[in-house]
């Protein structure tokens, strides 16, 4: 069976410009940029918003599409995790953690790729397309995972990842520390921050999914 994003998400590659494929021959990945572009690499960050109900405020950037995104959106319950080039299999690991809330509507999971400082910065138009195709392959991913939940009709994958060139986002998110370690936050529907952890570690990853459970059963 087809994936339902094949023709979908070509239509959103945006095409590349001279200046990016200029960039992208005077610095020829190596195995170092190359890690950027797995399924964690991307675009460009808005920064804080306007204040939403409860006075936290609303934090706002682009994904890999160029679409606005606010991390914290009230309605949803949302786990932003960070991805470096240092981290990108303890995110994986971290996001796998999570699978069970995948298919669940008031469930997001979004990644926020640090690429300040890092090749990346200079070609843009190219990372971004790499960032479409592997979002688009985790997109057919979760939506396997629906078509074992017959109870999730009408269902869509919510698939998701921030790339941010300037740290921006990262600041607006209060994250400090190494960036070789994981950090992440819950949002609860609200869009306040129910925890933040500035260096995430596997022992930690049940006492998310409780958080992330009792959210979602509007016990946050």
């Amino acid at each position: 069976m087809g994936s339902p994003m094949r023709g979908l998400c070509p239509a959103l590659w945006p095409k590349e410009s001279r200046s990016d494929r200029q960039t992208l021959r005077r610095f020829r990945l190596g195995r170092r940029g190359a890690l950027l572009l797995g399924w964690f690499s991307i675009f460009l960050p808005m920064g804080v918003g306007a204040a939403l109900p409860g006075g936290s405020s609303s934090i706002s950037a682009r994904d890999a599409f160029g679409r606005e995104v606010v991390l914290n959106a009230p309605g949803y319950v949302t786990v932003v995790l960070s991805s470096t080039e240092r981290t990108q299999q303890a995110t994986r690991r971290a996001a796998g953690a999570l699978d069970r809330f995948q298919t669940i509507p008031t469930f997001r999971l979004i990644v926020l790729v640090d690429l300040h400082d890092s090749v990346a910065a200079w070609m843009p138009g190219y990372v971004s397309h790499r960032m479409q195709e592997d979002l688009c392959r985790e997109a057919a991913r979760l939506q396997m995972l629906r078509a074992k939940d017959g109870k999730r009709t009408g269902w869509r994958p919510f698939v998701c990842a921030v790339p941010d060139f300037n740290g921006r986002t990262v600041r607006s998110l209060g994250w400090r520390g190494d960036r070789g370690r994981l950090k992440a936050t819950i949002y609860d529907r609200r869009g306040v921050e129910l925890a933040r952890w500035n260096n995430l570690e596997p022992k930690e990853y049940p006492k998310i999914e409780a958080l992330v459970a009792h959210a979602l059963r509007g016990e946050s």
